[in-house]
């Protein structure tokens, strides 16, 4: 076993090819409402209409934003 591990790991506060966000300095939380379509599909900005999607991505999908 080599005992070079992680000299090959760049150092982060050299990174200049992304982007790294900071934290929340307060709680953040998010519910759905009566107002919400009930499927996650419709009016969902994080949903391609133009792209195809497998049977399980789908059910990931509105699993993920609440849908049945």
């Amino acid at each position: 076993m080599e005992n070079d591990k992680g000299t090959k790991t760049p150092d982060f506060n050299s990174l200049d090819d992304r982007l790294i966000g900071d934290g929340l300095n307060q709680a953040a939380f998010s519910m759905k409402t009566n107002l919400d379509p009930k499927d996650p599909l419709e009016n969902n900005p994080y949903f391609d209409q133009t792209k195809e999607y497998s049977k399980e991505e789908l059910e990931k999908f509105k699993k993920f934003f609440g849908g049945k």
